[in-house]
């Protein structure tokens, strides 16, 4: 398909730049929890707002990845670690900070990597794989670097792989229907983060084994 064109374009590059800054101040955030220098906060944000896109882009053969192409991304995702160097001390006092901001951006790369795979010509079901990837990728490499276990994977997070997953099938859906208009795939983002939100606030989490099982295992 054509890349779109005039203020398509617009809104498409601002639905993506939304979910970097989003993502760069919740890699920040956790630096700054990390007690990291202004180095380790800016990586972290850069890192956390571009590394999901860049595994979207490899994944479907989109290379050079878009955030070496556009720089724009680049100097988004340092201004997301520039306002927490600046309004840190603010955003301290929020409750669980880095979540709502991480699941902004999971919300919004989820549905731009399903999009962006569909419109490559990855069938629907790969797109929604390759949207899950986009959201979560991010994320991931975010808490590797900080030496904490990824919140996909942890016994205590609540959920974050299935908002992700649904909402990738359903703007994958949409698309591939013909039906993938701008509005939609923003309500599609919007219930990926209230879903998110929620889990957390209402402790929604997917089974684990039990304490006991796990010391058996040990043993």
């Amino acid at each position: 398909m054509d890349e779109p064109t005039g203020w398509l374009a617009v809104v498409r590059d601002g639905f993506t730049g939304i979910g970097i800054l989003a993502f760069a101040i919740s890699g920040a955030l956790l630096a700054v929890q990390k007690r990291m220098d202004v180095v380790g906060m800016a990586g972290l944000a850069v890192v956390t707002a571009t590394g999901g896109g860049m595994l979207r882009d490899v994944l479907i053969g989109a290379t050079p990845v878009a955030a070496l192409v556009d720089w724009w991304m680049l100097l988004v995702a340092l201004g997301g670690a520039l306002v927490v160097w600046v309004l840190h001390r603010w955003m301290a006092r929020l409750d669980k900070p880095v979540l709502v901001f991480d699941a902004i951006g999971l919300g919004i790369f989820v549905v731009e990597g399903a999009r962006k795979a569909i419109e490559l010509d990855v069938s629907p079901v790969g797109a929604a794989l390759v949207g899950m990837l986009t959201g979560i990728g991010g994320g991931i490499l975010r808490d590797a670097l900080a030496n904490d276990i990824p919140a996909v994977f942890r016994r205590d997070s609540r959920l974050y792989l299935l908002p992700a997953l649904v909402g990738s099938s359903a703007a994958a859906a949409a698309v591939e229907l013909g039906v993938g208009h701008w509005a939609v795939l923003a309500g599609i983002a919007a219930a990926v983060v209230a879903l998110r939100i929620a889990s957390e606030l209402l402790r929604w989490h997917v089974p684990a084994l039990k304490t006991e099982a796990i010391d058996i295992i040990r043993d």
